[in-house]
């Protein structure tokens, strides 16, 4: 049975199934657009969406809101899309007044010149205090994350029977969207493992897990925040109210630097992404899309590579990044 009691109910069920076809679940955009049919419902009912109803309710929507989160933009404006997509021409999609909130205080970029002083601090940081696989862990971990994009849970998670440094790749498993993959290393990055599991083979025998923490059991994602956050500020690095990088951020590094290095070389990007989403562990394309919109806040010369391909780019929320 719908959720939905307007006369655009149809329409709502259609987008809602087409999202579910490809893959996204569309949990939370569905509680938007629950609150927009009811909207429509006492303001008209309409059987398409029509200006009014979708800035009425956008507006409404927005003064009750005690932050700048614009998550429910693009449900909307998606649903407006796809009913222009099925020759619904008096559809309306939200314009850009209605911007999308993109988490400034939470999403950092990093440079290369921060990325290489990060670590020339870290592999130093860590002998100032004799903790035992201290030494080993942290710089070897955080590695990881720079060159594979890895999630922070997923690099604590990684167990030494996942990781076959002899084959050259590392199994991903039990995932946050549960989407198992295997990631391949460079030769470089495989070099330095094997360094790196052999002295820390020594602190811990028969360890279980890869990256283990101060006891050996699983490192804790307390130490490997607060780690990564003394480092950096250790290094002199720029942290303050509005600039908060965190370990997470080497992922949204990875997914940037290789969107941008696709785009230099000449490289059809979109045709490059499913790669990135099966290799970053996304469950859409819808997901890995997020980085395309997060580029040009930091690299406007981005744009220009883009423009051209604005209008094909859907909206994402950064739910699954």
């Amino acid at each position: 049975m719908s959720i939905f009691i307007s006369n655009l109910a149809p329409s709502l069920d259609d987008f809602i199934s087409f999202k579910n076809a490809l893959g996204i679940e569309y949990k939370t955009a569905k509680v938007y657009l629950r609150q927009l049919d009811i909207y429509n419902f006492e303001h008209g009912n309409f059987i398409s969406l029509t200006k009014e109803v979708a800035e009425g309710w956008a507006i409404q929507h927005a003064s009750k809101s005690i932050t700048h989160d614009r998550s429910w933009v693009p449900p909307i404006r998606e649903f407006g899309r796809y009913l222009r997509s099925i020759s619904d021409n008096t559809a309306y999609v939200l314009d850009n007044r209605f911007t999308i909130q993109h988490y400034h205080a939470e999403v950092y970029l990093m440079t290369d010149n921060e990325i290489q002083t990060f670590f020339k601090e870290c592999d130093s940081y860590v002998l100032k205090q004799k903790l035992l696989g201290r030494p080993y862990v942290f710089p070897a971990l955080y590695r990881f994350l720079y060159c594979c994009g890895a999630r922070c849970a997923e690099a604590r998670n990684l167990k030494c029977k996942d990781v076959h440094l002899d084959k050259g790749y590392v199994d991903i498993l039990q995932t946050k969207t549960h989407r198992d993959r295997r990631l391949f290393l460079s030769d470089e990055l495989v070099t330095y493992f094997k360094k790196y599991n052999k002295a820390i083979d020594k602190c811990f025998p028969n360890r279980e897990y890869f990256f283990p923490g101060g006891h050996g059991g699983i490192c804790s994602s307390t130490a490997l925040s607060a780690n990564f956050r003394n480092i950096w500020l250790a290094s002199g690095l720029k942290r303050d109210g509005k600039v908060k990088p965190r370990a997470y951020d080497f992922r949204h590094h990875f997914a940037c630097a290789n969107i941008m290095r696709w785009s230099i070389e000449g490289k059809n990007v979109h045709a490059m992404l499913p790669y990135l989403m099966r290799y970053m562990g996304h469950t859409s394309l819808e997901s890995t899309y997020y980085y395309i919109h997060l580029i040009p806040d930091y690299f406007p010369k981005y744009s220009i590579l883009t423009a051209s391909m604005e209008d094909l780019i859907p909206e994402v929320e950064e739910y699954e990044v």
